[in-house]
């Protein structure tokens, strides 16, 4: 695929022969700091680096932007879709500030909408930077730190019994992604929730970048109930070291204590503990004293709408809603999202069309200042997944709503879900 620039720019899939330069790009752009060990060949790559499609804009045979396109399914709306997710965008200093990031997003929007998806998701370096493309946040996550001692107290009792069921902790393999992701997708059941598959488990969950991480699994009965992935690692300040639990799953609440028990049976060992999740109070709630346990809510990753007319008419909408809905949205970088559309609901379903033919077609669905929906693809795509509810989109965004019953009806076609995108890709 050429890019339309005037120039000889090219964004198009990279050879193995150039993975070697692609790493190097990459190596600068997000560990400056680190001495880069050069990449000769595929099998020298870190396996969390093999997945993913990669792309570049080139400039003849040089690379002069980079991406990766991970092929996944999210969960949207209580419905499994296919959702990419967009990473690895790098610039080199020299070429910065040519409007190759703007020129990259714009193709890899394109490239998703032939595989036919209807959202993209990313994780930004600036979520200001992403919002001026179209992306808006989507997802918060918690980040709780406390001592291990004010864990005390919160998991099973003594000889590890809770109500007469025992617990049993042990290390976890690769091998059982399988049981593993049962009790994931038995705690994982907000929206933005990945469908994992056993490469994801296997490359990204149980393996880092330097070392891999521990994963320590919680059996009951015979069967695992619940697990934890983390690190030990060096306090930055030098006060000892930290445990890091980089997520966590169980099935009930029994097997929620037994995993914060493990953590606390690490106070010999560490100082602190960081725990990263949804972002939820729940572990002051279960402290003895929840002022020990301190919680930072930060902003996550982004979501997009990639083809407006697919998006909205693939989501499962309220029973019982019946509408039909004149939308104006502007879209900056895909221009086939830009302009009137047409969405009509009935049956839990929805159809979502251009309003095309000119002046006429216009006129029939009345004119800008009659539709039902003003807005931005940033806003309506934070409100499509259910982040924004409609008030909200309203107060924050750039929602104009044309009447109450508009308004009315809006709300009910797109109640506000809980989300949580825990994936970092």
């Amino acid at each position: 695929m050429t890019l339309s620039s005037g120039s000889m720019s090219e964004y198009r899939p990279v050879p193995d022969a150039d993975v070697p330069e692609f790493q190097r790009i990459l190596s600068y752009a997000f560990s400056p700091a680190e001495e880069h060990e050069p990449t000769d060949s595929l099998e020298e790559l870190p396996p969390r680096a093999t997945l993913g499609d990669r792309r570049a804009i080139y400039e003849g045979s040089e690379i002069r932007c980079t991406a990766v396109h991970h092929w996944f399914r999210l969960r949207v709306r209580s419905e499994f879709e296919e959702v990419p997710g967009l990473s690895a965008v790098a610039t080199p200093p020299e070429y910065r500030r040519q409007g190759l990031v703007g020129r990259l997003l714009a193709q890899s929007l394109s490239e998703y909408r032939e595989h036919g998806a209807g959202f993209c998701a990313l994780w930004p370096f600036s979520h200001p930077f992403y919002r001026q493309f179209g992306w808006g946040l989507c997802s918060r996550y918690g980040r709780v730190t406390c001592k291990p001692e004010a864990l005390a107290g919160i998991g099973p009792g003594k000889q590890g019994e809770s109500n007469g069921r025992e617990h049993r902790f042990r290390r976890c393999s690769p091998e059982e992604w399988a049981a593993l992701d049962r009790v994931y997708s038995a705690t994982d059941d907000r929206d933005l929730t990945m469908d994992r598959t056993e490469a994801w488990w296997r490359k990204r969950v149980f393996t880092g970048w330097d070392t891999d991480p521990y994963a320590t699994g919680v059996e009951r009965d015979g069967r695992l109930v619940g697990y934890l992935v983390y690190d030990i690692e060096e306090s930055e300040n030098g006060d000892g070291r930290r445990m890091v639990v980089r997520e966590a799953g169980h099935v009930d609440i029994e097997a929620c204590r037994a995993v914060l028990e493990f953590c606390r049976n690490h106070d010999s060992q560490i100082e602190e503990i960081e725990l990263r999740g949804p972002a939820e109070t729940s572990l002051q709630d279960l402290a003895r004293d929840p002022g020990e346990i301190a919680v930072e809510i930060e902003a996550g990753p982004m979501i997009r709408i990639v083809d407006l007319a697919r998006a909205l008419s693939g989501l499962s909408y309220p029973a019982g809603i019946e509408a039909d809905l004149a939308l104006e949205v502007t879209d900056g970088v895909a221009d086939w999202n830009d302009g009137r559309f047409r969405l009509s609901i009935a049956d839990g379903a929805g159809r979502c069309e251009p309003v095309e033919g000119g002046t006429d077609a216009l006129t029939d669905a009345g004119s800008d200042d009659d539709a039902d929906l003003v807005t931005s693809i940033t806003t309506l795509s934070q409100v499509a997944v259910g982040y924004l509810s409609v008030d909200r989109a309203e107060t924050v965004g750039d929602f104009e709503v044309a009447s109450a019953e508009a308004r009315e009806t809006l709300e009910a076609a797109f109640p506000p879900r809980e989300t949580f995108l825990r994936e970092f890709f």
